[in-house]
């Protein structure tokens, strides 16, 4: 009997190597937060406020949850009082296992236009403008933007729209200021980068 279960499994290793079928293949895992999934797969759009939706035919193309900061100056208000005001967010782009894999800046940072910047370290970039912005109390604003204009040919370079989503933390102060203080709010979120079509 054991002789015979021996020569069953050798024939099937046997007949396995000279011609059977292999076994299919297991689909490939949906991509998780803050993964590159080329074209989108495994990425599912989130449910948004409708002043956030973006419009039909773009593509969600990658996803990166964020943890760093809002940086506030005080600066002179309409009314020439000190204010606090936002100067530019700094945060790391990390997927979910928490590792960085991008970061996210105000252009001021780094001598560019003003405005907020998400940069890949495959070297492209987006840089966002005309924010539609919902209310999430006690934390920052959700956001939509559209892409103002992109650098390299990687990641973000085909993005046309990003919407910024859960939201904790990164509210401006509300104490008096003194002008040319600066103050740094930790918060944290989601970016959602969408292609264009």
């Amino acid at each position: 009997m054991r002789a015979r279960s021996m020569a069953v499994f050798v024939c099937m290793i046997g007949c396995a190597k000279q011609g059977a079928a292999p076994a299919p293949s297991a689909p490939p895992a949906p991509a998780g937060p803050g993964a590159v999934a080329p074209g989108g797969a495994g990425l599912v759009p989130p449910t948004t406020p409708p002043e956030l939706a973006v419009p039909a035919g773009h593509k969600l193309t990658f996803m990166a949850a964020a943890k760093g900061v809002q940086i506030y100056e005080c600066a002179k208000d309409a009314s020439g009082a000190p204010a606090w005001k936002l100067r530019a967010p700094r945060a790391d782009l990390i997927d979910d296992t928490g590792a960085a894999i991008g970061s996210h800046y105000g252009g001021i940072a780094k001598g560019l236009p003003p405005g907020p910047y998400w940069e890949a370290p495959d070297g492209s970039r987006v840089h966002g403008a005309k924010p539609v912005s919902v209310a999430n109390p006690g934390s920052i604003p959700l956001l939509r933007l559209e892409a103002a204009d992109t650098a390299g040919s990687g990641v973000f370079g085909k993005i046309a729209f990003i919407q910024r989503l859960d939201t904790t933390g990164g509210v401006a102060p509300t104490a008096a200021c003194e002008a040319g203080k600066q103050v740094e709010v930790p918060y944290s979120a989601k970016y959602y980068f969408y292609s264009t079509p």
